[in-house]
């Protein structure tokens, strides 16, 4: 199966436009409006390159050799295109500028938020939440709660600084130095401090699940980071496959459970894929969601984005492809499997609020 990539720092491969270019030599995400991160869980594939074995790849970046991030948006395979960096399907950050895909991420937010409108948000991306529970049951250990949500959303208002204080059991100066520290703003009314964008109101869980590719072969150089360096330098290449099985697993693995608390905490969850994977999803399981298509969230959700025509050059656009809405299985008593399929214990909405307070928002938007 021959596998190409599609799309380098956010150009087509075969774009060699100044503004492409540019992108390339500066490891610039179009998406983010900054530097490449490299895609969320593709750390390991940063190149640091020899100055002498590597000098042309050392000139192209003109002069730098460390962390370079392997700019793989997404790749080719068999006459599909797989998005494999999360960046690229959907990202909401403070970058140096603000770029058209932030826009159109921002706009789904305005689609499908589960509050009144207008209003104003707070993002916070990689919120990990832990939890535990006394069991009822002395003999059984405890119940737990340890997932990492990719983005929590929710409306800001301010509240009294006191107030939250005396709610988290924390001195009221600590938790002033810890907001602060975190970029929140604090304003004074009547004598009162107020945290101005307290997080409150329902929430909005977002988690972003993109193809992972396959480890590649070495000895072939059909690993990330051979493709990249051979279509950095416009020489012939080829790259490692989809990992669909991995992708489909490690997703089926929490879609009830993070639906299942977006709506304890009185919001939902909406799960985002490329419309390639959801087609694999349907292919390859009984569950058929072209019955599932819904205007409206429901308990579990999955948006499907999809590119939007054909470009020679410049960035290619997403566009929505269909929102699948469901329930979330009832569980008929103890000896129930859909059981492996909930949480064990729900961790209460104060704990959310509590943690987003603990960590500097990715950014705040007017909706």
């Amino acid at each position: 199966m021959s596998s190409k990539i599609y799309e380098l720092f956010g150009f087509l491969t075969e774009d060699h436009s100044a503004k492409a270019t540019r992108h390339r030599k500066q490891c610039l995400c179009p998406f983010m409006g900054q530097i490449c991160d490299g895609g969320g869980n593709r750390y390991q594939s940063f190149l640091h390159l020899d100055a002498t074995r590597d000098r042309e790849l050392v000139m192209f970046f003109e002069g730098k050799t460390a962390d370079i991030p392997a700019g793989v948006c997404s790749l080719l395979t068999s006459d599909l295109t797989w998005i494999v960096c999360p960046r690229r399907l959907f990202v909401l950050e403070k970058g140096a500028s603000h770029t058209p895909h932030e826009d159109f991420c921002e706009g789904l937010l305005r689609r499908f938020m589960p509050t009144a409108l207008p209003c104003k948000v707070g993002v916070w991306s990689e919120v990990k939440i832990k939890y535990s529970e006394k069991s009822d049951e002395e003999e059984d250990e405890d119940r737990t709660f340890d997932y990492t949500f990719d983005y929590i959303i929710c409306p800001t208002r301010p509240k009294p600084l006191t107030q939250v204080a005396t709610q988290l059991g924390i001195a009221e100066h600590k938790l002033e130095s810890t907001l602060l520290n975190n970029g929140y703003t604090l304003a004074s009314r009547s004598g009162k401090k107020y945290i101005e964008e307290y997080p409150s109101g329902h929430p909005l869980v977002i988690e972003v699940m993109t193809s992972s590719t396959s480890g590649g072969n070495k000895a072939k150089g059909t690993t990330i980071q051979n493709a990249f360096r051979n279509a950095i330098m416009r020489k012939t290449h080829n790259a490692p496959g989809i990992n669909y099985r991995q992708v489909w697993a490690r997703m089926v693995s929490q879609l009830i459970v993070k639906s299942q608390i977006g709506k304890a905490w009185g919001g939902q969850t909406v799960w985002i894929l490329q419309d390639a994977l959801v087609s694999y999803i349907s292919n390859t399981t009984d569950l058929n969601l072209r019955k599932l298509i819904s205007k409206a969230l429901k308990d579990v959700n999955i948006l499907s984005l999809r590119y939007a025509g054909r470009v020679r050059s410049g960035i290619r656009p997403l566009e929505v492809d269909n929102l699948y809405a469901g329930r979330i299985p009832s569980i008929h008593g103890d000896t129930d499997f859909n059981k492996l399929l909930q949480a064990a214990t729900i961790p209460p909405k104060s704990l959310l609020e509590s943690k987003l307070l603990s960590k500097k928002p990715r950014a705040s938007i007017s909706l």
